[in-house]
């Protein structure tokens, strides 16, 4: 016989008790008939009929009235166990590193490097459209950023490379068996573009302003992977850094680079002379610093 899972003995001792389905069921979070289910799989596990549902009134069979101390016993222990894990995962959550990341992090050789870390550092990663404003707003200890230009002075930086700006175009769409395209190759296209708050889009804006031109877009999403699903369905061209995306791309988009090459810097970066910086953020920053040095 397999172990009796939590959503089964609660709500059993829950309906024993208050011999009351819609009572039982609202106590347990469950809808009746959810109820119903999870106790009569109950039942099936142990083999035994345990209520005894008589003209719209519930009873508790003979064998359920004896089950119902060590099921009560049982619910007890999984809650307590339950309340230990939790308070376990929230001290976890506390005493962890919280890194702010672009979005699609997963797809950067960073993060390879990170995954590797946290073996032995304890993250919380959570991924923004501005890790740096999670930074200096103190919501994250560390941030890893994509990004053009130059950083305030009260900032520590940890450059780990570069990545490419390129153009996914649809495959039906002549420009994607070019070997390299302008920007201004583009300008005749309809541009799928991220939110205009975004501060990716805002740089796309920019770039393609000094081309001379402006990105027709006709449709803002939120997420990059989004754009490329729809450069598949070929409803226009999107310009993106070449590591947010995945290299798994759909037969029906191309990616073509970006001539003169149009590089953002790649960094982890934390702030300056820290006074709220613990042993555990220092551990983690020296230990990337190390990895990347290799």
């Amino acid at each position: 016989m397999s172990t009796l899972d939590f959503k089964q003995t609660i709500a059993f001792v829950n309906l024993a008790n208050t011999l009351d389905y819609q009572y039982a069921a609202k106590k347990s979070g469950m809808t009746v008939d959810e109820l119903v289910r999870t106790i009569k799989s109950l039942e099936e596990e142990l083999s035994i009929k345990l209520i005894r549902p008589e003209g719209g009134v519930v009873e508790l069979t003979e064998i359920g009235a004896k089950s119902l101390p060590l099921i009560t016993e049982i619910a007890q222990k999984h809650a307590k166990l339950l309340s230990v894990v939790t308070d376990y995962r929230k001290k976890e959550a506390e005493e962890a590193v919280k890194v702010a990341v672009v979005p699609g992090f997963a797809n950067y050789q960073a993060a390879l490097v990170m995954k590797q870390l946290a073996q032995e550092h304890k993250m919380n990663i959570v991924e923004d459209v501005d890790p740096m404003v999670q930074l200096q707003q103190g919501e994250s200890e560390l941030a890893f950023i994509s990004y053009a230009g130059r950083l305030p002075d009260d900032f520590e930086v940890l450059s780990v490379g570069t990545d490419d700006l390129v153009a996914y175009i649809p495959a039906r769409n002549p420009l994607s068996k070019q070997k390299e395209l302008t920007l201004t190759d583009l300008k005749a296209e309809k541009f799928l573009t991220l939110n205009h708050q975004n501060p990716f889009a805002v740089f796309v804006q920019q770039v393609c302003a000094a081309a001379g031109f402006d990105p027709y877009s006709v449709f803002e999403g939120e997420k990059g992977k989004t754009l490329v699903n729809m450069v598949a369905l070929g409803m226009g061209v999107t310009l993106l850094m070449e590591q947010s995306i995945g290299e798994n791309l759909d037969s029906k988009v191309v990616k073509v680079p970006i001539v003169p090459q149009v590089t953002q810097n790649l960094a982890f970066v934390r702030r300056k002379n820290n006074v709220e910086q613990t042993p555990r953020q220092e551990k983690l920053w020296q230990a990337l610093k190390e990895s990347f040095a290799k």
